[in-house]
């Protein structure tokens, strides 16, 4: 719903559960998806050890790919999965335009799993984005759009228990633009985003899943009051419209109107802490009688902690409520909160340690809990070579109590589960 706390990408590793909460998958490099929320150890520019790119004209062409290769012990998610080795391929490319008025970027990328003992857990994502800014008095005029072809596995929180990872597509159009008054600012946003499911395979029978197709309309308006440099009051308002496009005959329609209101601060000043903070609810009112009004308190956190200039902690706090991902649920009201420190232990090796946890709590009934504990160290070999070693262990419990109508199909649910995983990745940089 809002834009997420940058910072969620971090954690967004192979076999990471995830709910549909995509903003980790948005490029931060293309005008419109772009965002600066604070420097931290690991994302901090050094110059001798940056990737190079190509210089084409007044455009700069940054391609690298990623090989990773490790042990996934619950390739599917499920319980009692068997584990499998996996290789994982990432070609991505990044282009953007080094004007002093305006700008344009593109940015593609492919993630392909090869799962070697499990096969049918193997797929390949890939998305594609473009955005440009249009420069108007002193703001920019901000027009992006993205696609957006992933997997949801059985996994991911809120997912349904399918035996491989679900195919769904995500079009994404949005434009934003700040009416700058001094200390006073408003920023008015629209954005409109499609989602279309492929068919899950559910015990082995291809099952539906054209009742999770929506278009989501939102629009808002930011309010920002400079209280000193780069510390501001933020004031955000946003209504948002999902209509989804396959209602099912006899199942009741699961087309909502909501309203969000946040307020807080935006404290992006160097020093010991940076960190931004909105607090706020939001109203649902679903179009059927079946499913209750909900009103619910949400959101955005993010703090950093910099307690010397080798450390820094982050924290990450997020509470929405998202849409259904089963039949005979309305949504569910998503939760997490992450930490994650980064240590620099030599100019070139960096270390981070990281936890997360998440909850659903689905309106009509169940919750699932999952906590998430990893560490990794990451080798800037020179400006063309980086080598990372990761380790993460995931484990859930709970489920969604909703059923999933088909028929021959009894009630299922997810039940819990435990993960390890371990990769060595090796980036390879123009």
């Amino acid at each position: 719903m809002l834009v997420a706390i940058a910072g969620a990408a971090v954690l967004a590793r192979p076999g990471a559960p995830r709910a549909q909460y995509l903003e980790s998958y948005f490029t931060r490099g293309v005008p419109g998806y772009d965002q600066e929320r604070g420097v931290t150890v690991l994302t901090r520019l050094r110059p001798l050890y940056e990737q190079p790119g190509i210089r084409l004209g007044s455009f700069m062409v940054r391609p690298h790919l990623d090989e990773a290769f490790g042990y996934d012990s619950n390739a599917a998610g499920l319980s009692s999965s068997p584990g499998s080795w996996v290789l994982r391929t990432s070609p991505a490319l990044s282009v953007n335009s080094g004007w002093s008025r305006n700008s344009l970027g593109v940015d593609l990328s492919l993630d392909n799993y090869q799962y070697w003992n499990t096969p049918r857990q193997s797929h390949t994502d890939w998305t594609a984005a473009i955005g440009g800014g249009y420069t108007i008095g002193r703001s920019n005029l901000t027009l992006a759009y993205s696609h957006l072809s992933l997997h949801q596995s059985a996994g991911d929180v809120g997912a349904v228990p399918a035996d491989q990872p679900v195919p769904y597509q995500v079009d994404d159009l949005r434009s934003a633009y700040t009416f700058d008054l001094g200390r006073l600012s408003f920023t008015p946003n629209i954005d409109v985003r499609a989602y279309q499911f492929a068919d899950a395979i559910i015990l082995g029978v291809p099952t539906s899943q054209e009742y999770r197709n929506r278009i989501v309309f939102s629009g808002g308006v930011t309010t920002r009051y400079e209280l000193s440099d780069l510390r501001n009051l933020v004031f955000v308002v946003q209504g948002v419209d999902s209509h989804y496009t396959n209602p099912q005959l006899g199942q009741p329609t699961y087309n909502s109107k909501s309203f969000l209101a946040l307020g807080g601060l935006d404290y992006q000043a160097s020093g010991v802490w940076r960190y931004q903070i909105l607090i706020g609810v939001e109203y649902r009112h679903f179009q059927s009688p079946q499913f209750s009004d909900r009103t619910a308190p949400i959101a955005e956190a993010s703090a950093i902690w910099t307690p010397t200039n080798l450390t820094t902690v982050t924290g990450i706090l997020s509470r929405t409520i998202e849409d259904t991902a089963a039949q005979g649920s309305a949504g569910y009201t998503y939760s997490t909160a992450r930490v994650i420190v980064d240590h620099e232990y030599r100019r070139n090796i960096m270390w981070q340690g990281r936890a997360m946890t998440q909850v659903a709590e689905y309106l009509q009934g169940g919750t699932q809990t999952n906590f998430s504990v990893g560490t990794g160290v990451t080798w800037l070999i020179n400006r063309n070579l980086r080598l990372s070693v990761d380790y993460d262990f995931t484990t859930q419990s709970g489920s969604n109590s909703a059923t999933f109508i088909q028929p021959n199909l009894t009630a299922i649910n997810t039940g819990g589960y435990d993960r390890h995983l371990f990769l060595v990745t090796m980036r390879f940089a123009l």
